[in-house]
Order: C-alpha cells, then sequence, then structure tokens
C-alpha cells in the first residue's frame, strides 16, 4: 500500500517498516478517525474533543490540552481558550500552574525559535522540545511531576493573525517516550483538519495576555475554567483579596467588568469584526 506524503508529492511504501513510518492499520484508523469527526453533528467544540479523544486512543496519550497561544522566545508561552481532556478538576489546577510558571519560558525557547524560523504547522515530541532535560532540572520541574506528566507531544500552528493553535498530548510519568511513528500520526491527523483550528484570538487585548505576568495568568486561567475568586485563592494559598487585585487586573486589561463579561470576551472577542 502506498500513501501520498502531505506537502511532498511522494509516494511512501508502506511495505517499508522503519519506527517513524506509518503502518497500514495506522492508515485505515485515521482515516476512520477523521470521518467520524467530520460526521458528527456537534459544534467546534464538541469535534475537537471527539478528534482529541480519538488521538489519545490512536497513540496511547491519557490526556490532552488545546488552546491559543502566544509562544515567543523571549516571553514565557502563554495560553486562553483552554479545551482540555483525561484531567479531573485538581489536577487541572495543578496544570495550569505548572504550564504558567516563569521557569517555562526556558523550557520552550527552543521549540519558540523554530517555530518563528519555519512559521508553519510543526509537531514535536518532548525529546526533540527539550532535548537536555531543562524542564526537570527547572524551578517548573517539581509542578510537573504533581500533576504527573511525563511524556509529550506538542503541535503548533500557526493562526492567520498571530499566535498558534497549541495542542498537546500526555503520558503519565514513567510512561515510555511518544515515538516518531506516533508524532508522525499526530501531526497528520492534526494537519487534516485546517477547518477545526482556531484562525485567530478574538480581539487584541486576548493576543497580548503575554504583557500579563504569570501569576495573573494563572488566575485568568482558573476564572476561564469557571471557578470562584475563594475558590481561587484557597488552591493557591493566597487571600481573596489579593484574587480580587488580580481579577481587577485582568478585567481591566480585556476592557470587562465581570467574569461572565470575560468569557464572553473570550469567546466572541470585542464585536468589531461584526
Amino acid at each position: 500500500m502506498a500513501l501520498l506524503c502531505h506537502g511532498c508529492h511522494k509516494k511512501m511504501d508502506l511495505t517499508q517498516q522503519p519506527s517513524s513510518v506509518i503502518l497500514e492499520d495506522d492508515v485505515r484508523s485515521m482515516v476512520r478517525l477523521l470521518g467520524s469527526v467530520i460526521a458528527d453533528q456537534g459544534d467546534f467544540q464538541e469535534k475537537r474533543r471527539k478528534l482529541m479523544d480519538g488521538l489519545c486512543e490512536l497513540i496511547g496519550a491519557t490526556a490532552w490540552v488545546w488552546s491559543m497561544s502566544e509562544f515567543h522566545p523571549d516571553k514565557p508561552p502563554s495560553s486562553v481558550g483552554l479545551i482540555h481532556g483525561g484531567f479531573d478538576e485538581n489536577r487541572f489546577a495543578i496544570y495550569l500552574e505548572a504550564i504558567n510558571h516563569p521557569a517555562m519560558e526556558a523550557v520552550s525557547r527552543l521549540s519558540s525559535l523554530e517555530l518563528q524560523a519555519k512559521n508553519t504547522h510543526l509537531t514535536r515530541t518532548r525529546a526533540q522540545m527539550d532535548p537536555t532535560s531543562l524542564l526537570d532540572r527547572s524551578a517548573a520541574g517539581p509542578l510537573w511531576q504533581k500533576v504527573n506528566i511525563g511524556p509529550l507531544i506538542m503541535s503548533l500552528r500557526p493562526m492567520e493573525t498571530g499566535g498558534v493553535n497549541a495542542i498537546r498530548v500526555y503520558r503519565e510519568l514513567g510512561r515510555p517516550h511518544f515515538t516518531d511513528r506516533e508524532s508522525r500520526i499526530a501531526h497528520i491527523i492534526l494537519s487534516e483538519v485546517p477547518w477545526l483550528h482556531f484562525q485567530a484570538f478574538p480581539d487584541r487585548q486576548s493576543q497580548e495576555i503575554t504583557n500579563l505576568y504569570p501569576r495573573h495568568r494563572t488566575v485568568l486561567n482558573f476564572l476561564c475554567e469557571g471557578w470562584s475568586r475563594k475558590k481561587i485563592a484557597e488552591h493557591l494559598g493566597l487571600s481573596v483579596n489579593t484574587i480580587h487585585g488580580y481579577a481587577k487586573i485582568i478585567f481591566k486589561h480585556f476592557g470587562v467588568h465581570s467574569q461572565s463579561e470575560l468569557l464572553a470576551r473570550l469567546t466572541v472577542g470585542d464585536g468589531g469584526d461584526r
């Protein structure tokens, strides 16, 4: 069986089976998954969930996150509009602390530089993004251990007006690293659904979330998860007054006055496109 190589107009012979080449069974599974997502009657969010749950089943991942993100070599990665699967509430709360930790700037720098240079859809394993295991030695390392995340595949697809779709799939600590074949399966599947990817941030303020401090971005993510300020304070070990102060800064940044307005802004923008 032969498969047309996406973007290179050459046929791959699937009778040759090095570790990085997908197999005939893989192709059939991918076609079934993509077909079921296309046929699904749900909205975009439901289709994304169906796609990601199916992808995780194909490659043996146990959790995933899809977001609109900013990646810049000289700034920590930042995300809004997170949808996710495979996490319980407490574990995802720790994940938000880990992903927004200031140490993630250095850990993500190599990926940010590559994305900046190539400006195209890239899919990489943790071994490719962090070949020296900087994450394990960083100040963010204990949080990632606490959330029980080890192997990673991250797929970054640039959006039309800046920023990227950041799609991450994970396995628990102690599980085998993702193989080149599994990374390729993820890349092919995520490349074949351009209509499911976010095309742009809802507005300029959303795209400029890197201007917020890491702690503010963490609180922003909790607010978008629907958490009350009291609950956020208890989880972070801070006073409710401190969280109120953070919320005021976040609301001012987005030009809103309440949590419900914030959620609406991150969903539909400021209306300037309509």
